[in-house]
């Protein structure tokens, strides 16, 4: 007996060793030394019971069954040897009760749970009122309650539980060491009442009582984790009830926290792993940022990796997997993502035992996966036995369930579709009550809405469409203006029904047409929202379509003519303007406003800085996921507090307008160095839009003859001989592409160029009246949709002996315009930054060697010519082969003003942001680099070389090419070229452009586009003369 009590005063020192250590040999050390004492004869009921509380220590711990079947069996042993009046009865009752609900939260066997509350209910009973502990017994019978009312949804449990834990509460002292764990605990009932109920009261006052909790442990609590985890949910779901940003970008970092504080074998890992992915799904579904379905479908299959199949958890894991799997099916469309949706989907379903509350949840989701591969597919067993799976969910989900408005929408879109296959006419009348229903069952204001909203009114589209009932047009038209205007839900879902309501609105002629359009431009900034990466912007952008040159249409046939303009301008080149309004000064606002506009500024320089495009990495390594993840978090806390802070700017006086976008009369600004041509093309009809120097109108000329079609048709015929708009990089003495057509490449160039000039540039000079050659005057276009691709500038008739006054240049010396803002800012640069005489620097770039590229001997040439013509009156800085790497050009373009390139380009049509321009070993300054740029002394760029100024099919109004990028890093004036060019030709165009530039002292960038006109003249005319068009029409001048 000596060595038994022995045996048990080493394992309470190895206990305390565990309890300040945290080492598990130390925990592992006391449950052999404890176990020994027991085996040699301490077997009475509180030695019993101490071992029982080892095993129970260690379950936690490690999770292992084994532990949890010793404690428990310990602690019933220890029960029957205690006397029902002995005064440590009412503790080894509580000891069992707490250990059989570890275990039914294990395993899930409801007699666990039901004996559980049976015995803590008897422990709270024989508790003396005024025992230390009997406010700790009243705190475990609330937690039993709490887990057998997440099994059977039974209010009363919940309800009993919340009153226990609000009484232990009110009770416990602020300075007790459990009363961060009690309130966590009430927190947790709350929140559970309030996923049945959908009480916001409930879910508010759940997050303030775990702020609360968290706010009062210290930070080495071993709770801390689960406090945080329980906060982050919390957060979590009043973002899926009210769609506040705030709360979801909160829940995310909370539930960071929580994983760092959490060791890799803590059972509770793999929960606080499920409920961060989680959270990142939500807001990839709000925002569309891949990073984070990415992240949460790994977090989730690391949740499910470690969980055991014999966890009651495992399906609600599975299940949570399969979400985000389908998520990112429904963005990217890859096959293996859906079909790995329903395998884990149909595992949670089969793992979960009929009657469990969630089970309708599972089946919801798979057959909502199941709709979705069939959309893929069309397999119809896949939409047969979507139906069914739906309709037994709805028929087993109790009235008043929170997710039951999101099965019948489901079920709606099932039944939908099985009309759209077999002409089902009984389907979709049931599809329209189902989502009625939905409708009906969804309170306004709830994020769900929207979406509602969106399904019902597409229904009654089908149904017109079917049957040509107008009174169906009109609750389509009714039910999609709601969705839209929904304040809260996803902007892309908002957005999709204002596209849906003004594309049915334009085919109906309904006189809601431009309401529409109007709601649709507003939402367009928000889908492209600044919080997002760029190449997430662009796919939204992409998603947009020509929704943009639609409403300008719109707009021009209701003869408004200044909205088209403002129209054009808030839905085109919307990344550029974004990055133009982080920069925008803010000196009226810091002379009333001093603290808000270095705040604001702060924000916009964060956001600035963190919009660099990571679209293209390939993430495979955790700890760069992770350091992705926190700058993504991160931009997304920065936009979001600054779209709060301009909110509150706007109240102020006198900053009713601050940064929203710019009126006619502001845009009309654009047009003070000549007239600029705006052209708009849509499906419906073309039209140019004339601004004018010092005049508040617009000039309005249709382009009857030339349509959508014939763009289109002379994008493809150009590409197919240019080559520009692959992924391909230049080289020196051939162009791009097998031209295949009934004309040549020269015809063909001949044809285009000529109906350019009779259908759209001719057309537009009489209107502005310029008819004589002589006095060029300066015409800046403005073009959209396939437009953007054209060589405009070049427009005309080249037949031979075609008389003079039969192009474009006879009259003007053209320049393009990514937007009319693009233009202002270049303008207020001219008059605010003029380099003084001795400031001016120059920067030349070449680069005639590049490896897997062939040689461009003509760029030494033509850093030679510059030489020649700045004739040691400035200072070039030079960068040749190995010394222009991309830091030293980088650093050259910040001290100098103009810069010249003379290298190979590459364009990326996958990734447009990673086109490049190649540097020394073949080193690459990224259009992603240049935007990061921004040099306010910047003042022209020639970018000699392949395709700087070729857009993106895809992105046709962002200008998403090296010339664009320059604007955004601030030169006023960007010489390029939209498509391959010869390398013995380049150095002569340099030539004939500086020697024009540096006839005035200081050179003028603002002659520059002159400059480029007289030298392509030039070219073009040729020693024999005549140039083919392929040689010299590619170069274009763009910006002031």
């Amino acid at each position: 007996m000596e060595r038994a009590q022995f045996l048990k005063s080493l394992g309470d020192i190895c206990i305390k060793c565990y309890q300040v250590s945290g080492m598990l040999q130390d925990l592992n050390q006391a449950v052999c030394v404890y176990n020994d004492a027991v085996q040699d004869g301490l077997t009475d009921g509180p030695d019993l019971a101490d071992l029982g509380d080892v095993f129970m220590l260690r379950f936690e711990r490690l999770g292992n069954l084994s532990d949890i079947n010793s404690s428990i069996s310990l602690f019933e042993k220890a029960d029957k040897l205690t006397p029902d009046d002995h005064p440590d009865k009412f503790l080894r009752l509580s000891s069992l009760g707490i250990s059989l609900c570890s275990r039914f939260e294990q395993l899930g066997d409801l007699n666990d749970i039901n004996k559980s509350i049976s015995l803590l209910e008897d422990a709270v009973q024989l508790t003396p009122e005024s025992h230390p502990n009997k406010l700790l017994m009243m705190n475990y019978l609330g937690s039993s309650l709490f887990h057998r009312f997440k099994r059977l949804g039974d209010l009363n449990d919940i309800n009993r539980s919340i009153l226990l834990k609000e009484e232990t509460i009110q009770l416990t002292a602020d300075s007790h060491p459990n009363k961060p764990l009690r309130l966590n605990n009430l927190g947790n009932s709350l929140l559970a009442r309030f996923e049945q109920l959908n009480d916001l009261r409930d879910i508010s006052r759940a997050i303030s009582i775990l702020e609360d909790a968290v706010q009062l442990s210290p930070d080495r609590h071993p709770d801390k984790s689960s406090m945080l985890e329980n906060l982050g949910n919390s957060l979590c779901l009043r973002f899926e009830q009210l769609g506040d940003l705030g709360d979801i970008n909160r829940s995310i970092s909370v539930l960071q926290e929580a994983v760092q504080l959490t060791p890799d074998n803590h059972p509770n890992k793999v929960s606080m792993l499920n409920h961060l992915g989680s959270s990142l799904l939500r807001r990839f579904g709000q925002l569309g940022d891949l990073s984070d379905i990415n992240r949460s479908i790994s977090l989730k299959e690391e949740a499910v990796r470690l969980i055991q199949d014999s966890h009651p958890n495992k399906p609600s894991r599975l299940n949570n997997l399969g979400n985000s799997l389908l998520a990112r099916f429904k963005r990217l469309h890859d096959l293996s993502d859906i079909n790995r949706a329903i395998s884990v989907l149909e595992d949670a379903v089969q793992l979960t035992p009929d009657g469990h509350p969630d089970k309708c949840l599972w089946w919801n989701n798979l057959g909502n996966s199941l709709l979705h591969r069939f959309q893929q597919l069309g397999d119809l067993s896949d939409i047969n036995r979507s139906i069914s799976v739906l309709e037994n969910t709805i028929r087993l989900t109790p009235k008043g369930h929170t997710n039951k408005p999101t099965m019948f929408y489901t079920l709606g879109n099932s039944l939908l579709y099985r009309f759209q296959r077999l002409d089902d006419i009984c389907a979709l009348a049931r599809s329209i009550v189902m989502f009625e229903e939905a409708v009906r069952l969804t309170p306004d204001g709830h994020p769900s809405k929207p979406f509602m909203l969106e399904g019902l009114g597409h229904s009654f589209y089908i149904c017109f469409k079917s049957l040509g009932d107008t009174d169906d047009l009109t609750q389509m038209i009714s039910q999609y203006s709601l969705a839209s205007q929904s304040t809260t839900g996803p902007t892309h879902v908002r957005f999709l029904a204002a596209s849906k309501w003004a594309a049915h609105a334009q085919m109906s002629q309904h006189p809601s047409l431009l309401q529409a359009y109007t709601v649709a431009l507003e939402l367009l900034p928000q889908l492209a929202w600044l919080g997002s990466s760029i190449s997430d912007r662009h796919h939204h952008i992409v998603e947009a379509g020509t929704i943009v040159c639609d409403a300008a249409a719109a707009a021009i046939t209701a003869c408004q003519y200044k909205q088209a303009v403002e129209w054009l301008e808030q839905g085109r080149s919307i990344i550029w303007g974004q990055l133009l309004q982080l920069r925008t000064p803010m000196d009226t606002l810091k002379d009333s406003h001093p603290d808000l506009a270095d705040r604001l500024s702060f924000l916009s320089s964060q956001l600035e800085g963190s919009s660099t495009d990571q679209g293209s990495l390939e993430l495979t390594d955790t700890k760069l996921q992770q350091s992705l993840q926190l700058i993504s978090n991160q931009s997304h806390a920065y936009a979001y507090e600054r779209d709060e802070l301009i909110n509150k700017i706007r109240g102020l006086e006198g900053f009713e307008r601050f940064l929203l976008p710019r009126t006619f009369s502001q845009l009309s600004l654009a047009a003070q160095g000549g007239p600029v041509v705006v052209l708009n093309i849509s499906a419906s009809r073309c039209d140019a839009l004339i601004l004018r120097p010092g005049l508040y109108e617009v000039k309005h000329v249709p382009l009857p003859d030339f349509t959508l079609k014939d763009g289109q048709a002379f994008y493809t015929s150009l590409t197919s001989l240019t080559g520009a708009g692959r992924n391909i990089s230049c080289h020196s003495d051939r162009l791009y592409g097998r031209f295949e057509g009934e004309l040549s490449p020269e015809e063909t160039l001949k044809h285009i160029l000529s109906v350019l000039w009779q259908q759209i540039v001719h057309p537009v000079l009489d209107a502005l009246s310029i008819t004589v050659m002589a006095n060029l005057q300066r015409i800046w276009w403005c073009p959209t949709g396939p437009l953007t691709f054209l060589p405009i500038h070049a427009a005309g008739l080249y037949e031979d002996n075609q008389p003079a006054g039969s192009k474009l240049s006879d009259f003007a010396i053209s320049s393009y315009a990514p937007s009319l803002a693009a233009l202002i800012s270049g303008f207020q640069a001219q008059t605010t930054s003029e380099p003084p005489l001795q400031a001016f620097q120059m920067l030349t770039v070449a680069q005639p060697l590049t490896d897997g590229q062939s040689d461009l001997p003509g760029t030494l040439k033509e850093i030679n010519h510059i030489q020649q013509n700045v004739a040691g009156k400035y200072h070039i800085q030079q960068l040749v082969g190995d010394a222009a790497t991309v830091a030293r050009v980088e650093k050259g373009m910040r001290e100098c003003s103009w810069v010249h390139f003379a290298c190979h380009g590459v364009q990326n049509v996958s990734h447009p942001t990673e086109s490049a321009l190649l540097l020394a070993n073949s080193s690459q300054l990224t259009l992603s680099n240049i935007i990061r740029l921004f040099i306010p002394h910047a003042d022209l760029a020639f970018l000699s070389a392949c395709q700087t100024a070729t857009g993106n099919k895809e992105l046709q109004e962002e200008s998403v090419h090296l010339a664009a990028g320059m604007l955004s890093a601030g030169y006023r004036s960007v010489i390029a070229t939209m498509w391959s060019i010869m390398d013995d030709d380049a150095p002569n165009v340099a030539d004939d452009v500086y020697a024009h530039l540096f006839k005035v002292s200081p050179p003028d960038s603002a002659q520059s586009a002159e400059a480029l006109h007289i030298a392509v003249r030039k070219l073009r005319e040729g020693s024999a003369g005549k140039k083919l068009f392929i040689y010299w029409v590619p170069y274009i001048h763009i910006g002031v």
